[in-house]
């Protein structure tokens, strides 16, 4: 999270280092494909050290290597998928978008979160709020596309339609049956939570009151760093990849920011390489929002993006990336708003094109690790975390490297939950309706489906 700097060195010296450099480079991205293929070989398991004093820059080295402690299946396996889609997605506080996004009443997004569907919406005070994407009716969608804005939200299967505060403001064939009561067949809300810098979270715990996510570190981050509220959202892209979202910790370190803030201008050669080597001559800043949201800043640009990782399924993750502007390079009077705008699509064609070039690598390495039955080994990776913040506690982790950690201790909590109760629990779960009145409408709902509804309520 710390900003890393360094100075250029002497002149008189310049050829030596460059020649010095090239070589580093070259060793540096042969090291960084063997990283990536010993990795998905060898499962991590944490080596536990003594907790250390509370303090931003303690570091600790740990060392992880294949044990009993992670799943075998830990990358592959359906049912560790599932554990923490109970354990993480329905019960953790997520951070999927932020509030430059909805400049509008009816303004929605739509995310399908492990299976959950969901969408976000403004209402007309001003609110953002998220819902479930399922109509009370037959639990089709409500919207189907990804984006758009609109103040009324209509299901097709029978025409429910909803406001932007989830109520429900059309109910055709239903306004006969004694009875049926809207205000009891709005949708279903979800958490919804925007900190002071404008991120917003949500949370699919079915319970009426859930605690709030820790944002101090995401507020601190943000609060230096030209991150606020009034940021413009210039764009997103949506990247397929065939991996398993835990692979999120690596693909955050193998964007290349050095190649996105110097697209469209010349650069020395000594100072690319620098920066490929990790040491910039200006300050890096990332942060990770556990568990699926990664938030960096683009040097020199006035620009930064998010990078959110949503598991489709057990292999497949679907990559999120957003790309915004400052509120001072936005508004800035140097420039006129269609050098900004070009300046934009220039760093968000970028940065799309070195976020695919990175989901293919992880592909690769990703099949590798699936056809290789031969691992064995128990060697050891060491990496390096931060150790100061309790992660299993914290909603804002520092370090990347430390979210293996993080899931691993949500999923070891929810485990034990479980084994007290003595079955599964499934945080996002309502409970269904059993009354008279219930199955009243059920029945009503039963005798329209073998109805022929015409070509303008099908799908």
């Amino acid at each position: 999270m710390e900003a890393l700097y360094s100075v250029a060195p002497p002149a008189s010296t310049a050829p030596l280092v460059v020649g010095l450099l090239v070589g580093l480079a070259l060793l540096y991205q042969t090291w960084t494909r063997s990283f990536l293929q010993t990795y998905f070989k060898y499962p991590p398991r944490l080596t536990k050290l003594p907790s250390p004093e509370p303090s931003l820059e303690h570091e600790e080295t740990i060392a992880v290597s294949k044990e009993p402690d992670y799943p075998a299946d830990w990358w592959t396996g359906s049912s560790t998928y599932e554990l923490e889609r109970r354990a993480i997605f329905s019960k953790h506080w997520l951070c999927l978008s932020h509030r430059s996004q909805f400049s509008k009443p009816g303004d929605y997004h739509t995310f399908t979160v492990a299976g959950y569907p969901i969408f976000l919406i403004l209402g007309k005070d001003g609110a953002l709020r998220a819902f479930h994407n399922v109509c009370r009716h037959r639990a089709y969608p409500v919207t189907r596309k990804d984006r758009g804005s609109s103040t009324v939200l209509g299901c097709r299967y029978h025409g429910w339609s909803y406001n932007s505060l989830g109520q429900l403001i059309k109910a055709p064939h239903f306004d006969g049956v004694a009875g049926f009561d809207r205000a009891q067949n709005a949708l279903f809300a979800v958490h919804t939570f925007t900190c002071r810098a404008g991120f917003v979270f949500v949370n699919l715990d079915a319970s009426l009151t859930v605690p709030l996510p820790e944002v101090e570190l995401l507020d601190a981050f943000v609060g230096s760093r030209e991150i606020a509220l009034r940021s413009r959202w210039e764009g997103g892209q949506t990247v397929e990849g065939q991996v398993n979202w835990k692979l999120m910790r690596i693909s955050e370190s193998l964007i290349d920011n050095e190649g996105i803030r110097s697209a469209g201008s010349q650069r020395r050669f000594s100072s690319w390489l620098l920066n490929r080597l990790g040491v910039s001559q200006e300050g890096s800043a990332s942060l990770n929002v556990f568990p699926i949201t990664a938030v960096k800043t683009i040097e020199r640009t006035g620009y930064w993006y998010t990078l959110t990782c949503i598991p489709v399924s057990v292999q497949k993750t679907s990559f999120r990336l957003d790309l915004y502007s400052s509120s001072s390079s936005s508004s800035s009077s140097n420039s006129s708003s269609s050098t900004r705008i070009s300046e934009a699509e220039t760093i968000a064609q970028e940065t799309t094109n070195r976020l695919r070039k990175m989901i293919a690598e992880l592909e690769t390495a990703y099949r590798s690790y699936l056809e290789d039955t031969r691992y064995n080994s128990t060697t050891p990776i060491t990496i390096k975390v931060d150790t100061s913040v309790p992660i299993s506690s914290a909603c804002v982790t520092p370090q990347s490297a430390a979210k293996d950690v993080a899931v691993l201790d949500a999923l070891r909590a929810h485990l034990k939950l479980e084994r007290q109760q003595g079955a599964e629990l499934f945080p996002a779960m309502r409970k269904p309706r059993k009354n008279a009145r219930f199955e009243q409408a059920e029945q009503l709902c039963k005798e329209l489906d073998c109805v022929d509804r015409g070509p303008d309520m099908s799908w």
